[in-house]
């Protein structure tokens, strides 16, 4: 089923990793923007209410969720000079760079209603434009790169790369709005939107050059509905999308709310001037660790590795509740910091390498649902990962906007720069609560379900990528084996079909 174009190198290059992962860096910085400042810009400028904001970006984020699969149908048969990934990447990039900007205007004098139109319509603008841009961005990995090693390679890369993007934002950002205007100030959040939007369209210029789709599958047609019954017959997907999602959510909340704790908690924290300090720490941290995934994972089996990012991040999320609700706080607000900032660092690790592995892991499921129907829908279930990315980051967003309103934290006064009411010790003891004990539970949930279900390891893998490898060696030399009968049966408009595949069996036959 897959075809290798003769006059390309059979492994992807250095430089294609580095261009692919720089331009992963610019759509990260998009989406950090989005993630770290949003919504405190939409409450605490903007007063808008944290439960509605909340719920309304909830809803967009699904609702952008849904277009994913969408969006894969319409690139997988998409046919042009440029291959079928990369015209996409460059519209998403462009109009993405657009909204972003445009959702970070402020708007001093108009009315509430129009508040809530203006930034909610723009907020789903940036969302379908996300999409637009992610999911090619996503979808191409498997094309290419074929050998695990490789998509590990280029998967670490990409995201210790992108990750950076992340890292910018927050404490680029943050110091830029220092020097700029000031951090209570929301022009100066429009200022890192506008640096940021042209970042994304220069960094997305070079793997649009550079990269070379190796794999083609010319024979497939996919539609939107072959999503459900991927999923329903693909266990290993099923396994992939609930361990992920428990993670990524109880992550995405503990992560989201440092930023509300720095601006409010300015009694223990120093205020948002020590963010930019607690992000470099974690973050560097967080770096240090992507930087030998590949190293890592010769020592450890990727599987051991994806299970020890549930338990990092339980410990990070355990650390930060110890020194806020068990060991009491030192007075000096640096140290304070960089307390917080050890534990998060275990947190913001497990996050990274969690990343990671998940997209080696939705690569490998691409083969496994060839392997296991004959179909390779290469980029619909890539789009698996990236619903999940959103659908993850909605829920957390929303349990961020019911933390911020229960807690009733005052907003900022755009007249004097100052907060419009007291924050009070109560409303910091809600904060918290919602930061660090409600996502901790799914950690080992997520666990639990990846080991009881997830089987894509060990000799089984192997052994289905030595038996995808003897398949397209044959279909490339056009006959079936020297001692193998033609059956004309076991192939549909040119490509293998492998029907009634139970996995469950095939992994009994393995034992």
């Amino acid at each position: 089923m897959i075809k290798k174009k003769e006059k390309l190198v059979d492994q992807i290059t250095f430089k294609e990793k580095i261009f692919y992962s720089l331009g992963t860096l610019g759509k990260e910085s998009s989406f950090a923007m989005i993630n770290v400042y949003a919504m405190l810009y939409l409450t605490t400028f903007m007063g808008l209410n944290g439960i509605v904001v909340g719920f309304a970006f909830c809803f967009i984020r699904i609702l952008s969720a849904v277009f994913d699969p969408f969006m894969a149908v319409i690139i997988n048969n998409t046919k042009s000079k440029l291959g079928k990934y990369k015209p996409w990447m460059l519209v998403g990039a462009l109009v993405n760079a657009i909204m972003l900007i445009a959702l970070f205007i402020p708007l001093k004098e108009a009315s509430v209603g129009l508040k809530y139109f203006y930034y909610l319509a723009l907020y789903f603008l940036w969302a379908i434009s996300y999409a637009i841009l992610d999911v090619p961005s996503m979808g191409i990995i498997p094309s290419i790169a074929d050998k695990a090693n490789e998509r590990e390679s280029v998967s670490s890369l990409s995201k210790l790369i992108g990750g950076f993007g992340g890292f910018l934002i927050g404490s680029g950002g943050a110091i830029l709005m220092e020097y700029t205007y000031g951090k209570l100030n929301p022009i100066s959040y429009l200022v890192v939107a506008g640096i940021g939007s042209a970042f994304l369209i220069i960094t997305i210029i070079l793997p649009i050059v550079t990269l070379k789709e190796r794999y083609e599958v010319p024979c497939e047609t996919v539609k939107f509905s072959d999503m459900f019954k991927i999923y329903k017959e693909n266990t290993q997907l099923k396994s992939y999308t609930w361990s992920v999602l428990l993670f990524s959510v109880g992550a995405n909340i503990a992560i989201l709310q440092s930023t509300y704790l720095f601006i409010y908690d300015a009694k223990n924290l120093g205020g948002l001037d020590n963010y930019a300090l607690f992000n470099i720490v974690a973050c560097t941290l967080q770096g240090i660790a992507m930087m030998f995934y590949t190293f890592i994972t010769k020592k450890l089996s990727r599987d051991k590795v994806f299970q020890l990012t549930f338990i990092f991040a339980a410990i990070g999320m355990l650390g930060i509740f110890g020194v806020y609700f068990l060991f009491p706080l030192v007075g000096i607000p640096i140290v304070n910091v960089l307390i917080m900032s050890a534990a998060a660092s275990f947190l913001m690790i497990a996050n990274g390498m969690n990343q990671i592995t998940s997209i080696v892991m939705i690569a490998d499921i691409v083969d496994y649902e060839e392997y296991r129907s004959g179909v390779r829908a290469d980029s619909l279930i890539m789009s698996f990962q990236t619903i999940l990315v959103k659908v993850s980051a909605a829920l957390a967003m929303l349990v961020l906007g019911i933390g911020v309103a229960v807690s009733d934290l005052p907003t900022i006064d755009l007249m004097t720069n100052t907060f419009s009411g007291e924050v009070t010790d109560k409303s910091l003891l809600i904060l918290r609560s919602f930061m660090f004990l409600l996502p901790l539970p799914l950690m080992p949930i997520g666990l639990i379900i990846y080991k009881k279900t997830y089987s894509l390891n060990g000799s089984f893998y192997d052994n289905m990528k030595a038996e995808l490898e003897a398949r397209r060696a044959i279909k490339s030399e056009g006959r079936i084996g020297v001692d193998e009968p033609i059956n004309t049966q076991d192939y549909e408009d040119g490509c293998v079909k492998v029907v009634d595949v139970d996995f469950k069996d095939i992994v009994d036959s393995e034992k």
